[in-house]
């Protein structure tokens, strides 16, 4: 078994970019485009049941997979499958930028594919979601001529959809990321849902903490107040990370959110606070019929 925690360094002192300069040179002039891959793959929410055929078939192949993860039970999943693990979990560091660590781990994995090695990036969820490092990492890839890719995986809000049963399109839904929510001017549609997400965090602007502070969850729920009223029902979701558990759904006052618990994965669903309204104008326009269900809903 080779499975690799690499303490946080710098990426050329890992053991895939090892082999000779002088033979990858002369194996990359050979072809037109240089050898060396990368895939970004969603793993989904619950282990394993949530992984696609395409990721299994794509992580068997690898020549190194990338990973990160706080779970144990993740680390030994991906083994079974492929054992030349790289965990990047301890490129994250108490007290350091998280832009400090995802350069660290986008370092990594493009020196792994610029050295000629078939690369996977696991991630948790859907690869693209709430995830800017494999974004970049294929941007950068694809300039400097290499395939690089990303594959969709089942992420946190299809969980919660079905957890929760939330059909977004019905009611409408709005989401964000909670600090950003926080540092720049939205406007709020109290008839659909709203979705914030990584709340645990919500206004760090020093992308630096990694727990909660309640005294920022409560400029977070000032900040609600001045759509949804302080006793207004909300929603802590968690999916399953294994098949055994149960999902979160704690339903709880706006304002006792400051004294919840949050988690890194918590999100907090707000319901509507009243039904949509009629843009009765716009049937006018459409010659909507004074029949059609349309006419005969209130607002």
């Amino acid at each position: 078994m080779r499975y690799i925690r690499p303490k946080p360094v710098a990426a050329t002192g890992l053991w895939f970019i090892s082999r000779p300069i002088a033979a990858a040179t002369r194996a990359t002039m050979l072809v037109e485009q240089p050898r060396g891959s990368l895939m970004c793959l969603g793993l989904g929410i619950t282990l394993g049941s949530q992984l696609t055929i395409l990721a299994r078939e794509q992580l068997a192949v690898a020549d190194v997979v990338f990973f990160h993860s706080n779970s144990h039970y993740l680390a030994g999943f991906l083994q079974q499958i492929n054992p030349n693990l790289v965990d990047l979990q301890p490129f994250y560091q108490a007290g350091q930028s998280r832009l400090e660590s995802y350069q660290a781990m986008m370092d990594a994995v493009i020196a792994a594919v610029t050295t000629g090695n078939n690369v996977v990036w696991a991630c948790y969820g859907h690869p693209g979601i709430a995830s800017w490092p494999p974004h970049e990492a294929i941007r950068q890839l694809k300039a400097l001529g290499y395939q690089a890719q990303m594959a969709a995986g089942i992420g946190a809000d299809a969980c919660l959809y079905a957890d929760l049963g939330i059909d977004p399109m019905a009611e409408g839904c709005q989401q964000f990321e909670a600090s950003q929510f926080m540092f720049y001017q939205h406007t709020v549609d109290v008839s659909g849902y709203l979705l914030l997400w990584q709340v645990a965090i919500a206004g760090d602007f020093s992308l630096a903490r990694l727990e909660s502070d309640s005294r920022y969850i409560q400029i977070l729920v000032q900040h609600l107040q001045q759509w949804y009223p302080p006793d207004h029902q909300i929603i802590l979701y968690e999916a399953a990370d294994l098949p055994i558990w149960q999902h979160r759904a704690d339903t709880i006052a706006l304002t006792s959110l400051p004294q919840a618990t949050l988690n890194q994965i918590t999100p907090l669903v707000i319901p509507p606070l009243h039904a949509k309204k009629i843009n009765h104008n716009m049937l006018d326009q459409l010659g909507v019929p004074a029949d059609h269900p349309l006419r005969q809903k209130a607002g």
